[in-house]
């Protein structure tokens, strides 16, 4: 019987994408499952299933309370997704139990599996299995297709740079949709969304008054009907544009770091966004370019809904189940 242990970053630095998509596997394992989280948070927990345990590690980069509980809960495999935890650590856990890791970037890690839900080629090595792909973009099972209502006399723009944005790229993206509206004269609304404890919070309300048809959203309850409201999305790359994909939302992408550098272009290249740097004079150019050209915006809708079919979490759930 399988007993799961998925230690995950939730913390401020990182976002909630690494948690949702361990989340949305959680909810096809059928098994009680143990959590090993950074830090206590209500937010979290009420997500957590009441079945499952939750643990939490002294430090962001630390397994201690996970290699504690292998014995005591007799943890069989374990599933990581986070960008703290050393190599070497993870390598010496491998040795003891099968390991899974998420992740996004091009980097051997001698582990039993490898899941990687981008557009980047993870090079199989002798021993591991490798999930490479949008066909294991892990969905929630929440998510729909979106309806087409796209109309041009008045869009609704998405910004959505990830729960946290600390990098501030939605100051840029606020900037560059009301140049666009007022030199393009559109009738455009902007959705903004964040999560409390973003340190841009303050910066984005101080801004959006200056203008008009700016709504900043902070924690929603429903993204599914945000998206569906929604004609355009202006993102980042993570777990959140492989929900848009799957809805049908087209989105330009702008990298935060250089991970998402790499990923952006594997997206682009796919044929399932646009890329912008994250200066405003070339986000408006973005912009202009999928609004004023409708091809654009259906070839971007065509494949996206293509390549994300929503059935990843489950092929991964699928293939953890079948390591014990």
């Amino acid at each position: 019987m399988l007993k799961l242990g998925i230690r995950v970053s939730n913390n401020i630095n990182v976002g909630r994408g690494h948690f949702e998509r361990c989340l949305s596997i959680s909810y096809h394992i059928g098994y009680k499952i143990y959590w090993f989280l950074d830090y206590k948070s209500e937010f979290f927990e009420k997500k957590i299933h009441t079945k499952d345990e939750i643990f939490y590690e002294k430090k962001n980069d630390k397994i201690d309370k996970l290699l504690e509980c292998l014995s005591e809960k007799n943890i069989n495999v374990a599933l990581i997704d986070s960008y703290s935890i050393a190599k070497k650590d993870i390598s010496n856990l491998a040795k003891i139990i099968p390991v899974c890791i998420f992740q996004d970037k091009i980097e051997f890690i001698n582990v039993k599996m490898i899941i990687c839900p981008h557009p980047i080629n993870i090079k199989k090595k002798y021993g591991n299995i490798i999930l490479n792909g949008p066909k294991f973009a892990p969905i929630a099972k929440k998510f729909f297709k979106k309806k087409e209502n796209y109309n041009f006399d008045s869009l609704t723009i998405l910004v959505s740079m990830g729960a946290y944005d600390s990098s501030g790229v939605t100051l840029n993206v606020i900037e560059a949709i009301n140049n666009f509206s007022i030199k393009d004269k559109f009738n455009l609304k902007t959705i903004i969304i964040l999560a409390k404890g973003s340190s841009i919070i303050n910066k984005v309300k101080l801004l959006i008054k200056k203008y008009r048809k700016f709504e900043l959203i902070i924690d929603p309850k429903d993204m599914v009907n945000i998206y569906n409201l929604s004609d355009i999305a202006i993102g980042a790359p993570g777990l959140s544009h492989l929900e848009r994909l799957y809805m049908g939302l087209p989105t330009i992408l702008i990298a935060q770091n250089n991970i998402h550098e790499l990923l952006v272009d594997g997206w682009v290249n796919l044929g399932c966004a646009i890329k912008s740097e994250n200066k405003i004079n070339l986000i408006e150019q973005k912009l202009a370019d999928i609004i004023n050209n409708k091809k654009i915006k259906n070839k971007l809708i065509y494949n996206g809904i293509k390549v994300v079919d929503g059935k990843g979490s489950l092929r991964i759930a699928n293939s953890i189940l079948k390591l014990v």
